[in-house]
């Protein structure tokens, strides 16, 4: 019978899997569908050092649910693509039915600043363009079809809990943050037509969301919108900021909450069956099927960070969290890295830091990839209106300036360690003024900092279009940037794996720099914490709640990847 489930299932999403790109198509169907999970529950022993809380066997492959001597939940799953989504969505159901039905609905409410409650014509006619969006990523095949299964796999493990969790919720979760923000920052939608008209037959809308002319077309604004519900600090250090040379990689997930994440968030391990396919750690919740912190056995290590650019189509391409995933899973280097970000179709701006333990001859020890859509090619100023390219050339010629810059390649610009900010640039502007141009302020030749704003200048000039700079504030991004790195001034060349701990919890109320004022002392932590220790292929995280004070820190989780992969 469950077999005839499967096609179902698959006939329901309307996609072709022919001609993906994906290595791992063998797992679109389980080998064994008609085996039903196994559930194992309760003091299993350990595995690793930590205690075992649950297990699922599926068609061969088991995951674990497992906790530390603190409480802090694991999950360690194994296999198939299907199956390891499986054993996320049954070992903790709850969890993946709150973040992919409760949880996404409220990060909807609080980017658009439009309730379901107060508004739900409008609410729901938004959540469905943004889920029209998702499937076109699907149906284009953007998303590679081994992640589509492990999705499938999610929604059939909760539900098979008794968690009414569908593919559709699990597809929002993980694609839609780039469908929402395609959206903010073109302003299209896929039914401008059947909002107008909606618009016409409902009053009082338009305080929450409006239509106007831009470039000939016509396009929607939200006054109340917040596309800030991610913000992120990252570094890599290596060589000389380091006690020893080895690289670290830094991570502050700041992520909305939801008043949901910090209760399910949790560390997870991955070991996939497919032979192309590299095991790694993240720091994640259930429902995630994409990464947004994560290392892999051969050291490399990633990040994720928003920023705000008119480099975005209207349509998002391959999200986020699953470029993530595509490359941890399937990258040995950053070289590698680096080539399989650009042969993904992405539409949508983002910043990427990414880190290995091997220096690389291309790329040093870490880079910020700042990055928006792979197609169709754009240089920067060629996405401003033809009114104010012509304004930005008179005056100071900034765009003149440019000429020696390279462009970005299928939507990449990399910006290593190494890399230096354009002299001719560093007087443009200040932070109050319509053109301003974020200086580089990490000059040393082994450092590398991410907040979120763009700071190579071609990436710059996609800021400044009209649309954009009305809704991008980098005030908050350059404060955390600047305070990052004074407090890595004065531990430059004595950093070590604890003290990489210490810089990128700077914004913990019990930080060892003190309070920022950013969270509440006892409060959740909003996303996570991570370090990365590249060459020992150890990350910690932090996630949860806060301590009370400094005398009762919370405790960070930590998974040494070498005890999972021998």
């Amino acid at each position: 019978m469950r077999r005839f489930i499967w096609l179902a299932v698959l006939l329901s999403v309307p996609l072709m899997f022919a001609g993906c790109n994906s290595s791992d198509d063998n797992d679109l169907i389980p080998t064994n569908t008609e085996q039903e999970a196994v559930s194992d529950p309760g003091g299993q022993g350990d595995v690793d050092g930590l205690t075992i809380i649950d297990q699922v066997t599926i068609d061969g492959d088991t995951g674990y649910l497992a906790e530390d001597e603190n409480g802090k939940p694991y999950l360690i799953l194994q296999g198939s693509s299907y199956n390891m989504g499986y054993q996320m969505g049954a070992l903790m159901p709850e969890g993946t039915f709150r973040m992919t039905a409760e949880y996404i609905a409220r990060i909807v409410e609080g980017s658009l600043g439009i309730t379901e409650e107060d508004n739900p014509l409008l609410y729901n006619f938004l959540l469905g363009e943004v889920l029209t969006l998702c499937h076109d990523a699907v149906n284009s095949h953007a998303i590679p079809s081994y992640l589509i299964v492990e999705m499938l796999g999610v929604a059939d493990g909760a539900r098979a809990k008794g968690y009414d969790v569908g593919f559709d919720n699990v597809l929002l979760l993980n694609e839609g943050y780039d469908a929402l923000y395609s959206i903010f920052f073109t302003g299209k939608l896929p039914s401008i037509e059947k909002l107008k008209e909606l618009l016409k037959n409902k009053s009082g809308l338009d305080e929450f969301i409006k239509t106007q002319e831009e470039d000939g077309e016509e396009r929607v604004v939200f006054p109340n919108a917040n596309p800030y519900v991610l913000g992120c600090n990252e570094f890599v250090v290596s060589d000389g900021a380091t006690l020893d040379g080895r690289p670290f990689h830094g991570r502050d997930f700041m992520f909305s909450t939801g008043g949901i994440y910090q209760d399910v968030a949790c560390m997870g391990v991955y070991l996939p069956g497919a032979d192309d396919s590299y095991p790694f750690v993240c720091v994640t919740a259930p429902g995630f099927v994409g990464l947004t912190t994560a290392l892999n056995s051969e050291g490399l290590s990633m990040g994720v960070d928003v920023v705000i650019g008119a480099c975005t189509r209207s349509d998002p391409g391959l999200g986020c969290l699953l470029v993530m995933r595509d490359i941890i899973q399937h990258s040995s280097d950053l070289d590698e890295a680096i080539e399989r970000m650009k042969n993904q179709d992405r539409g949508v701006s983002w910043l990427y830091a990414i880190a290995d333990d091997e220096k690389s001859a291309l790329y040093t020890y870490g880079v910020v990839a700042e990055e928006g859509m792979s197609d169709p090619e754009f240089n920067g100023p060629d996405l401003l209106p033809s009114w104010e390219y012509w304004l930005l050339s008179l005056g100071k010629d900034y765009i003149g300036m440019l000429d020696e810059e390279p462009l970005p390649e299928k939507g990449v610009m990399i910006r290593d360690q190494a890399w230096q900010f354009p002299p001719a640039f560093k007087d443009g502007g200040t932070q109050d003024d319509d053109i301003y141009f974020p200086d580089q302020i990490e000059t040393w030749p082994d450092v590398v900092i991410a907040t979120n704003h763009y700071i190579i200048p071609r990436m710059v000039f996609t800021t400044f279009t009209p649309r954009i700079s009305k809704i991008s504030d980098i005030s908050g991004s350059l404060w955390r940037y600047e305070t990052l790195l004074g407090f890595m001034g004065g531990e430059y060349g004595y950093i070590d794996f604890g003290t990489a701990r210490d810089l990128i919890d700077f914004l913990n109320p019990n930080s060892v720099y003190g309070d920022t004022g950013y969270y509440k002392a006892g409060g959740p932590v909003h996303g996570h914490h991570a370090i990365i220790d590249n060459t020992n292929l150890i990350m910690e995280g932090l996630f949860g709640y806060y301590g009370p004070d400094q005398e009762h820190k919370a405790p960070w989780a930590r998974v040494d990847l070498n005890d999972f992969i021998e």
